[in-house]
């Protein structure tokens, strides 16, 4: 996960200084369990110049909007965002590790996380189950390897995932 430039300043809540403290720590470990899986071959600028309305484009827009850059081995993140309308707040972040958690998704990476928001977040729980929810009634694509799919209509991918 990217820490966007949001939670940079100065004021953040202690609460989220932990939060982001221990996910930055989770960042090697998760890299380091997805060290078999291939890096995209689409590089962000080329994302750029894909047509309007493609999920690469809109990916591109995303990035471009929030600062952030594509992670490598972790690409499907960001994609997740995009097609589920989740922002880059500290609470969208939150949610859209539920959305893959519901859709059949486990990794220690994404227990860990969703563990440490139920516990640092409660006030965010209907939130998360509705996420989950949405990912649970979404037919299976937490595995589905995106890359091939960036200059498919972004419409489209979302009616093939079913839940929009």
């Amino acid at each position: 996960m990217s820490i966007p430039q949001t939670y940079t300043a100065t004021r953040v809540p202690l609460r989220e200084r932990i939060a982001l403290t221990i996910v930055a720590a989770m960042k090697p470990v998760y890299f380091l369990l997805r060290h078999n899986r291939t890096c995209w071959r689409t590089s962000q600028a080329a994302l750029s110049e894909m047509s309007e309305g493609t999920l690469g484009k809109d990916l591109s827009n995303f990035l471009h909007t929030n600062g952030l850059q594509l992670m490598p081995r972790a690409e499907f993140h960001d994609v997740y965002h995009v097609l589920f309308g989740f922002g880059t707040t500290m609470k969208e972040e939150t949610c859209i590790q539920f959305v893959p958690l519901g859709n059949g998704r486990r990794s220690i990476p994404y227990l860990v996380t969703i563990s440490i928001s139920i516990i640092f977040y409660p006030e965010n729980w209907e939130d998360f189950y509705k996420a989950f929810c949405i990912g649970r009634s979404s037919n299976k694509f937490h595995d589905w390897d995106f890359e091939p799919m960036l200059g498919m209509r972004t419409e489209e991918v979302r009616r093939r995932i079913g839940n929009h």
